[in-house]
C-alpha cells in the first residue's frame, strides 16, 4: 500500500525535512500480517471440525463447548489486557501474543490427548484476546486521523476476513484436498508461521514513530506523532474510564458493545459453522467446501476496505457522528436484508454461499465503522475501549456458541445408525449407512439442512438488532473528554 492509494492528504510532508522514510508502511505490513494470521489460526478450528470431531470422538454439543472455551478466555482476559496495552504499548504485547496463540494452535493437533486440545483452546483465546485493541492503539499513533479509518479497514477488516477466506482454501482445498496432507501436519505448519511472525514483529515494530530509530524527521512530521505525545505511556484504570466520561459517551459505549455483541453472534455462523453445514449438510468434499465456505469471508474482506474508504469520505463531507451512524446502520441493515433472501436458497449451496458473500460485504462495512468509532470515543483510552467492547461482545458470543452447539444437527450418518441400532444392534455403523438407498440418503440430508434454519434465523435477527444500535451512537463524545 502506498500514499497515493489512500488519499492525497499525505502531502502533509514538510519538504524542509527531506523525503520521509517509510517505516509506517513496514508497521502497516506487520499489522496486516498479524490480522491475517490471527484469523487463519482462529478459523482453522472451524474448517477442521469434521476431522477434529472424528479424531477426538466429539459430539456437536462438545464442539460447541470448545468454541465457548475459546470465547471464555478470549473475553475474560480482554479488559485487563487492554489496560496493559494502554500502559506498556502494543510492541511487546503483540509480539508475545502472537507467539502464545501460535503455540495454542499447535496443541489442537495433539489427538487423542483431550487435555492438550482444551489447553490449546485456552492459549488460543488468551493469546488473541486484545490483539485488535493493540492494533487500534498502534494505528492511532502511527497514522494521522484523516486516513486512519482507511488504514484500520485494511488492517482490522480486510486482512482479517481475507485470512479467514485463505484458511478455508489453504487448508481444505490445497493442503488436504489437493496435496493430501494430514490435518495435523497442516496445523503445525501454520503454527510455525505464527512463531516467525512474532519474531519479525518484535524486531520491526515500535510503539510510536518517535521510538523507532529509523523514522526520520520528515516522516515524523508527516505522521504528526498521531494523537499522543511521543513516548507518552498512559497510566489508566477502568475506574478512570467510568469516572472521566460523560453520560452520553457512556451510552454510546454501551450501544457499541451491544452492536458488537449482536455482530459477534451472527459472525460465529460464518467462522465456525458454515464449513460444517456444507460438509455434513450438503456432503461437499473438502475441495468444494473450502472454496464455497470462503466466499462469505472474501465478502467481509471487501466490505472492510469499502467501509474504511466510505467512512473517511463521509467524515470529510458530513459530521463524524452521522457518518458513523449511517455507515453502521446501513451496513448491518443491508446484511439482514440479503441474509433474509439467502434463507430461501439454503438447499442450493453454491448460490447460498454467494449470497452470504454479499451479506458479509455489507456487514463488514459496519465493522470498519466500529474501528473508527472506538478510536473516536476511546481517546487516550483507545485500547481499553476496544477491549471493553470486545469483552462485552464475547460474553454474549459464548452464549451463542453454546446455543449453536445444541441447535446444530448431528452428523447425518450418526442419526441413521442410532435409528438402525434399535432393530439391528449387531450391524456395523458403516454397513448400515451403505444399505440405505439413495432416496433415503437424500431424505436424511434434506432433513439435516432444514434443521440448520434456527441457526441462520438467529443471525438474521442479530443483524437487525445491531443496525438499530448504530442509529443512536454518538462518536463525537469521547470518554477522555
Amino acid at each position: 500500500m502506498n500514499e497515493t492509494l489512500t488519499t492525497e492528504s499525505l502531502d502533509l510532508q514538510d519538504e524542509s525535512h527531506g523525503k520521509p522514510s517509510h517505516i509506517r508502511w513496514n508497521v502497516f505490513t506487520l499489522g496486516c500480517l498479524t490480522s491475517l494470521f490471527l484469523y487463519i489460526h482462529r478459523y482453522a478450528f472451524g474448517i477442521l471440525k469434521p476431522d477434529i470431531r472424528d479424531a477426538y470422538g466429539l459430539t456437536s454439543e462438545e464442539l460447541g463447548y470448545l468454541e465457548a472455551l475459546f470465547s471464555i478466555f478470549y473475553g475474560a482476559v480482554q479488559l485487563p489486557a487492554g489496560i496493559l496495552v494502554d500502559i506498556i504499548g502494543a510492541h511487546i504485547f503483540l509480539s508475545v501474543s502472537i507467539a502464545v496463540w501460535s503455540i495454542g494452535l499447535a496443541m489442537h493437533a495433539a489427538a487423542p490427548h483431550m487435555w492438550l486440545l482444551y489447553l490449546g483452546r485456552i492459549l488460543l483465546g488468551t493469546g488473541q484476546c486484545a490483539v485488535f485493541a493493540a492494533l487500534g492503539w498502534l494505528t492511532k499513533r502511527w497514522y494521522p486521523p484523516h486516513i486512519r479509518t482507511t488504514v484500520q479497514g485494511w488492517i482490522g477488516v480486510f486482512f482479517a476476513r481475507f485470512g479467514g477466506a485463505v484458511t478455508n482454501i489453504l487448508i481444505a482445498t490445497v493442503l488436504i484436498g489437493t496435496i493430501g496432507m494430514g490435518w495435523q501436519l497442516a496445523v503445525l505448519i501454520l503454527s510455525g508461521g505464527g512463531i516467525i511472525l512474532a519474531i519479525a514483529f518484535f524486531i520491526v515494530v515500535r510503539n510510536t514513530p518517535a521510538d523507532h530509530p529509523n523514522v526520520n524527521p520528515a516522516e515524523l512530521a508527516l505522521i504528526g506523532a498521531g494523537d499522543t505525545p511521543a513516548g507518552e505511556q498512559e497510566r489508566v484504570s477502568f475506574k478512570q474510564l467510568l469516572t472521566e466520561s460523560s453520560p452520553r459517551a457512556r451510552i454510546s459505549v454501551l450501544l457499541l458493545a451491544l452492536a458488537a455483541s449482536f455482530s459477534t453472534v451472527a459472525d460465529h455462523i460464518f467462522s465456525g459453522w458454515i464449513p460444517l453445514f456444507l460438509r455434513e449438510g450438503h456432503q461437499l468434499d473438502y475441495k468444494e467446501m473450502g472454496i464455497y465456505s470462503s466466499l462469505p469471508l472474501i465478502g467481509g474482506a471487501i466490505g472492510g476496505v469499502i467501509g474504511g474508504f466510505l467512512n473517511d469520505a463521509a467524515v470529510r463531507k458530513i459530521s463524524r457522528k452521522w457518518a458513523r451512524r449511517i455507515m453502521g446502520a446501513f451496513g448491518k441493515g443491508m446484511a439482514a436484508v440479503v441474509l433474509g433472501v439467502a434463507l430461501f436458497f439454503t438447499h442450493e449451496p453454491y448460490l447460498f454461499c454467494i449470497l452470504l458473500g454479499v451479506v458479509k460485504i455489507f456487514a463488514d462495512i459496519s465493522l470498519a465503522t466500529r474501528w473508527g468509532a472506538l478510536t473516536d470515543i476511546g481517546g487516550r483510552f483507545t485500547a481499553t475501549m476496544f477491549s471493553f467492547v470486545n469483552a462485552f461482545a464475547v460474553v454474549i458470543g459464548i452464549v451463542g456458541s453454546i446455543a449453536y452447539g445444541y441447535l446444530v444437527p448431528e452428523k447425518p450418518e450418526t442419526a441413521v445408525v442410532q435409528s438402525a441400532d434399535s432393530t439391528n444392534s449387531s450391524a456395523q455403523p458403516q454397513a448400515v449407512v451403505q444399505e440405505l438407498s439413495q432416496e433415503q440418503k437424500d431424505a436424511i440430508i434434506e432433513e439435516n439442512i432444514n434443521q440448520w434454519m434456527p441457526v441462520l434465523l438467529i443471525g438474521f435477527g442479530c443483524y437487525i438488532l445491531c443496525s438499530s444500535c448504530w442509529l443512536f451512537v454518538d462518536c463525537e463524545q469521547s470518554v477522555s473528554s
